[in-house]
């Protein structure tokens, strides 16, 4: 589900959704007599439509729409918990010292993800498995996916994004995550680094 404000992105996703396909007679760009119309002044007839991008078949089924309809009306309520999140988070960390950076608290921030950066990222990692917490690593730098280092990109290119993905680990974040749930993976982040 995508929301714009803008009304030209709105119709070209419209048309990118169902194949590229426009079915509008302001729009079209062949003829009506190509269309199937048997003069210059009739309509285009009214099976006629155009293929004018190279779209996608991305119509929602409508029990998708109907939960995300739903789910939008609790967008604010669940952006503001993020924060309430992302804000304790930031106080429980700022002043660590094995904490390299972090997300931060951010004015209009909706916090999908929290991010903190460390050393010894996969031994934390897998620490918190073992208490299940089920923390993630966000993101691995595109450009040395497979597809992209076909293309000639190799380490070192990027070297801001490759040093960023060797210490960053998100921590948990949804909406329904309990304080105690939160002050869990904090005390336990902390026990970890103190036995070091």
């Amino acid at each position: 589900m995508i929301t714009t404000n803008n009304e030209v992105l709105y119709k070209k996703l419209l048309a990118l959704r169902t194949h590229g396909i426009v079915k509008n007679d302001n729009l079209y760009t062949n003829s009506k007599a190509f269309a199937g119309a048997f003069a210059k002044a009739d309509a285009y007839p009214g099976w006629y439509m155009e293929m004018q991008d190279l779209g996608y078949n991305y119509r929602i089924t409508d029990f998708q729409a109907a939960l995300g309809n739903s789910q939008l009306q609790r967008a604010n309520q669940g952006i503001e918990r993020r924060r309430s999140i992302a804000e304790t988070y930031y106080n429980a960390f700022k002043d660590q010292k094995f904490v390299k950076g972090q997300s931060g608290v951010i004015e209009g921030h909706a916090y999908h993800l929290y991010v903190i950066e460390v050393e010894n990222r996969l031994e934390l990692y897998n620490f918190l498995r073992t208490h299940h917490i089920y923390a993630q690593i966000h993101y691995i730098p595109c450009h040395l996916m497979p597809y992209y280092r076909n293309l000639g990109h190799k380490e070192g290119d990027q070297p801001k994004a490759e040093a960023y993905y060797k210490h960053c680990i998100s921590l948990p974040m949804y909406p329904t995550l309990t304080k105690e749930e939160q002050e869990f993976v904090i005390s336990t982040i902390k026990d970890f680094y103190a036995s070091k």
